[in-house]
């Protein structure tokens, strides 16, 4: 069994966990932004496709959607969209982890004092306890 963290180390260790949460935090934000910028992309040049088969290709509203997303540029970025989807998602996974770990540090953290506590030798370094107290006059 380990042995119970000191002061220093839990504090350390809840640090570390805080920073790694934050760190994946701002990471999940630049990756949502990174996201939306492909999706807006895609979505423009989908439209602008589509528009462009109608009236200069002469293709039906019905098939022009589907010919625009044959087109090298709108699957290009198509692909570029699904894969910062995929970074975001990922990134929201890493997030949810790191926020368990912090939790997970905390409570090591607890376990730890309690158990210097609980397992302190008789007569060595134990904290005075006073008379019980009830209602403010001494019991």
């Amino acid at each position: 069994m380990p042995a119970p963290w000191t002061f220093d180390e839990a504090l350390d260790a809840c640090r570390r966990a805080s920073e790694a949460q934050a760190s994946a935090e701002t990471a999940l934000i630049s990756a949502t932004r990174a996201s939306a910028a492909a999706e807006e992309a895609y979505r423009k040049a989908l439209a602008r496709e589509i528009v462009h088969q109608h009236d200069n290709e002469r293709v039906a509203w019905t098939v022009a959607p589907d010919l625009a997303r044959g087109n090298a540029l709108v699957a290009e970025l198509r692909r570029e969209r699904d894969i910062a989807e995929g970074v975001r998602e990922a990134t929201q996974q890493a997030a949810w982890r790191h926020a368990a770990d912090r939790k997970d540090a905390q409570r090591f953290a607890d376990w730890s004092m309690r158990r210097e506590l609980a397992e302190r030798a008789p007569g060595g370094d134990q904290p005075s306890w006073s008379e019980a107290f009830a209602g403010g006059r001494a019991a």
